[in-house]
C-alpha cells in the first residue's frame, strides 16, 4: 500500500444550550416529543456556518405548541411523500428479498463444495456464506434498490478464478439470474446481476480458513490481520454497517432520514459513485452524523438540519462519527473526506472531483434554501425533490455511447467503462471544461446493436472547443490499460461527441423545476473564491 499522509479528524465540542428565543433541539431540557424544529445558531466553536459570510436564520417567536404542530405535520407529510414516491418497499417485496438472499447462501455453499472437490479437499470442511450490508441491512432500501451482498469464501477459493469464473458460470446457469457483469479491477471488485428481478452487487472476501461461514459468523478478530487488502476492503462495508447501527440513537428516525437523503440525491443526480458523486455509504454516514448529534429531533427537523449542516460545512474538516481524534490515513477523498466508523478508522473511498464537488455544494445549498424557513406558507416537499433539470441548465452535452454485439457483452463492457468514467471527468477538468455527469442510462434507437448512452452537461462559461477525437483517444488508454480492457475492446466500442439540446432524448427534456423561485431563494449564498478553489 502506498504511503499516505495523516489527516487530522476534528472532534466536535458538546452542543451548548440554544440562545433565548430560539427553538430548542437536542437539549436535555427541551420539550417532550414531538420535538421542535432545530433552527438554532451554532454554539461557539461548532463550525456549522462559515465565519466569512452572513447566514440569515428566520428566528421566530411563536407559541411552542404551534411550532410543534407545524413540525408534526411536516414530519407526517414527509413520510407520506416517501410512500407516494415508492421509496418504502411492501411486505411482499421484503419477502422476495429474503428469499433471494437465502438462495444465494445455498448457491455459494454449493460453490465452496465444488471448489473443495476440485482441489481434493474434504467437501464437508469447506463452507461459504453471504452477508448483506448497505441500505438493505440498515433498513433504508426502496423497492428498486439493489442489495449489497458480501460473499465470504474459504482460503481455497480465489478471487480471480473461483469467484469471477466458476461462481459466475454457476450464476449464469440459473434461470432466475440475468445481466451478469463483472468489475474486476475496481478498488472493491464485484459482480453485478439481477436475481429474480432484484439487482445484486456481489463482492468477495477470501478468509484464511476452510470453514469460512463459521469464522465469519463468530467474527474471529485473529483473522483480520491475515486477510488480503482486497478482501479487507470488501469486509469494510459490513463492518461499517454494524458500527453505524450501534451509533445511531434512534434506528427508526435514522432509517426515515436516510431514505429521504437517498431519494433527494437520486432525484438531483447525486447518487452515483462512479460518476464522482455520493455512494450509499457516504449518505449513510452523513445521515448518522445528524442523528447522532440531534437525538431528540423529529424526522422533519433532522432533514432540515441535514441541509443546514452540510450546506455550510468546512469540507477541509472530515465528517466523522467518532468523538475522539483519529490518525487514519487516506490518499483520496480530499474534497469531501468522510470517515468510516470502523476500527481502525478509515476514509471512505471517494470519486469526487472539482466539477462534482461544485454540484454537490450547490444542491446542498438549494436544499438549505428550500427548508430554512419553518413557516413558509407555500412549502411543498415535491419542490425539494424535483428531478434535476439538465435540459434547462445546460445548452451542450458530452454524449458517451457504448455498444456491443450482444446484450451480455454490453453489460460487461458497460461495467468496465463505468469504472473508468472518473478518468474522463478528470480529463475534461484538466482541459478547463466543467461538467455535470447525468447518471441516467439511455438507449440509442438509431443503431441495431445493443447500446447504452450517457449525457453529461457541459458548463457554458467554460466551453470554447472540445476535441472529442483527442478526448476519446486519451480515454481509451485508461480503458485498455490491462488485458481485460483490451479483450473487451475487440468486439465493443465507445463513441464520444458533443450534442445540443435538440439531440437529447425526450426523457431528459421532460423535467421541470421551480427555477425562478430558486434564483430568488439562493441570492443569500454566493460561493467565494476560496470555495471555488477548494
Amino acid at each position: 500500500m502506498a504511503a499516505v499522509a495523516p489527516v487530522p479528524c476534528w472532534p466536535p465540542p458538546p452542543l451548548a444550550p440554544p440562545a433565548a428565543g430560539l427553538l430548542a433541539v437536542a437539549s436535555p431540557s427541551a420539550s417532550p416529543d414531538p420535538q421542535t424544529l432545530p433552527f438554532v445558531l451554532p454554539p461557539a466553536g461548532y463550525p456549522l456556518f462559515p465565519s466569512r459570510g452572513p447566514v440569515v436564520l428566520h428566528l421566530v417567536r411563536r407559541h411552542p405548541d404551534f411550532l410543534a404542530e407545524v413540525d408534526r405535520r411536516r414530519s407526517s407529510s414527509l413520510v407520506e411523500f416517501l410512500k407516494d414516491e415508492g421509496a418504502i418497499p411492501s411486505p411482499e417485496d421484503e419477502k422476495r428479498r429474503e428469499k433471494v438472499i437465502q438462495e444465494l447462501k445455498e448457491i455459494v455453499m454449493q460453490w465452496a463444495k465444488s471448489v473443495a472437490r476440485e482441489q481434493s479437499v474434504p467437501q464437508r470442511l469447506a463452507t461459504a456464506t453471504v452477508l448483506t450490508y448497505g441500505s438493505y441491512t440498515l433498513g433504508a432500501h426502496g423497492p428498486e434498490s439493489d442489495i449489497d451482498v458480501l460473499c465470504v469464501g474459504p482460503c481455497i477459493a480465489t478471487l480471480q478464478y473461483h469467484f469471477f469464473v466458476v461462481l459466475r458460470q454457476i450464476l449464469e446457469g440459473r434461470p432466475e439470474v440475468s445481466g451478469v457483469q463483472t468489475v474486476e479491477s475496481a478498488k472493491v471488485p464485484l459482480m453485478r446481476f439481477r436475481f429474480a428481478g432484484i439487482a445484486i452487487d456481489l463482492t468477495y472476501a477470501q478468509l484464511p480458513v476452510i470453514d469460512a461461514s463459521k469464522d465469519i459468523n463468530t467474527f474471529n478478530p485473529q483473522l483480520l490481520p491475515k486477510i488480503d487488502e482486497r478482501s479487507w476492503r470488501s469486509l469494510s462495508g459490513f463492518r461499517v454497517n454494524e458500527k453505524i447501527a450501534q451509533l445511531v440513537p434512534n434506528a427508526e428516525k435514522f432509517q426515515v432520514l436516510l431514505r429521504c437523503v437517498k431519494l433527494w440525491a437520486r432525484k438531483r443526480g447525486l447518487h452515483c459513485h462512479h460518476l464522482g458523486f455520493f455512494a450509499g455509504i457516504h449518505l449513510a454516514i452523513l445521515a448518522a452524523y445528524i442523528c447522532q448529534r440531534y437525538p431528540n429531533a423529529s424526522v422533519n427537523g433532522l432533514f432540515i438540519v441535514f441541509f443546514q449542516t452540510f450546506a455550510h460545512w468546512h469540507w477541509q474538516v472530515p465528517v466523522s462519527l467518532h468523538d475522539e481524534p483519529t490518525d487514519c490515513l487516506h490518499s483520496e477523498g480530499r474534497l469531501m473526506p468522510i470517515v468510516m466508523p470502523c476500527n481502525p478508522p478509515e476514509f471512505c473511498v471517494s470519486n469526487v472531483t472539482k466539477s462534482t464537488f461544485k454540484k454537490i455544494r450547490e444542491e446542498l445549498t438549494r436544499g438549505y434554501a428550500f427548508t430554512k424557513d419553518p413557516l413558509r406558507h407555500n412549502f411543498e416537499w415535491t419542490s425539494l425533490f424535483e428531478s434535476f433539470p439538465y435540459a434547462e441548465k445546460y445548452q451542450q452535452f458530452l454524449r458517451i455511447a457504448l455498444c456491443a454485439p450482444t446484450s451480455a457483452e454490453l453489460h460487461d463492457w458497460a461495467g468496465w467503462v463505468k469504472s473508468r468514467l472518473r478518468f474522463l471527468i478528470l480529463k475534461l477538468e484538466k482541459a478547463g471544461i466543467g461538467c455535470d455527469p447525468c447518471p441516467y442510462e439511455e438507449i440509442d434507437h438509431t443503431v441495431w446493436e445493443p447500446s447504452m448512452v450517457f449525457y453529461w452537461g457541459l458548463i457554458p462559461e467554460k466551453i470554447i472547443y472540445v476535441d472529442t477525437s483527442s478526448l476519446k483517444e486519451d480515454f481509451m488508454k485508461d480503458i485498455i490499460n490491462d488485458v481485460y480492457g483490451k479483450v473487451k475492446c475487440l468486439r465493443s466500442n465507445v463513441a464520444i461527441s458533443v450534442v445540443g439540446l435538440s439531440q437529447l432524448p425526450k426523457s431528459m427534456r421532460s423535467h421541470s423545476v421551480h427555477w425562478q423561485y430558486m434564483q430568488h431563494c439562493m441570492l443569500g449564498y454566493q460561493a467565494t473564491s476560496e470555495d471555488q478553489n477548494r
